[in-house]
């Protein structure tokens, strides 16, 4: 056996080695990974966030407007404790503060519910839709009472019947108002 052969690491001619190591390149490294296009999976996250985007923005919309007329009876409660009918005609200051929170009330619950009512029966409808328990006190009672006498009107806590409506605009609950509630 020669050396060639026992041993087939050793090249056995030595003219053709130059040769072949010219033909070798350098290693050809692939291209970078670009950005774009994104992968399937990224595709899809994007239409789910963007979903989800959508979808938040379309139920803050309508939470918005679901409660404007809060808004608005805020604003105008504002308006209604600026006016000089406070002090001057008390009584004609609470009837238009009971006229506003019926306003606001008619806007939030079924008119069935809210438009007969009168006297106790509107002040309990006040408190049972928002547990707020200055309707119970006499304050909240003067409200039933007061528009309709001179009296009740003029001894009534004007600062406190307004915050007593603010509270009511702010916190009250929407929908149906169980009777036993």
């Amino acid at each position: 056996m020669t050396a060639a052969t026992a041993n087939p690491q050793v090249i056995p001619n030595a003219a053709e080695a130059p040769v072949s190591l010219e033909q070798l390149r350098d290693l050809q490294l692939p291209d970078a990974i670009g950005l774009w296009p994104p992968a399937p999976g990224w595709w899809l996250l994007a239409v789910l966030v963007l979903t989800l985007l959508i979808w938040l923005g379309i139920k803050l919309y309508r939470q918005r407007q679901r409660n404007r007329y809060r808004r608005q009876a805020l604003h105008e409660l504002a308006r209604l404790g600026q006016s000089d009918l406070k002090q001057q005609q008390p009584q004609q200051w609470l009837q238009q503060l009971n006229q506003l929170l019926r306003r606001a009330a008619l806007a939030a619950y079924p008119a069935a519910q809210v438009a007969p009512l009168s006297g106790a029966a509107w002040v309990e409808f006040l408190y049972s839709s928002s547990r707020l328990e200055g309707f119970r006190q006499p304050l909240g009672c003067s409200l039933a009472s007061g528009p309709y006498q001179p009296q009740t009107a003029a001894e009534a806590d004007a600062e406190a019947l307004q915050q007593l409506a603010g509270q009511w605009i702010r916190q009250h609950k929407q929908g149906v108002i169980d009777a036993d509630a």
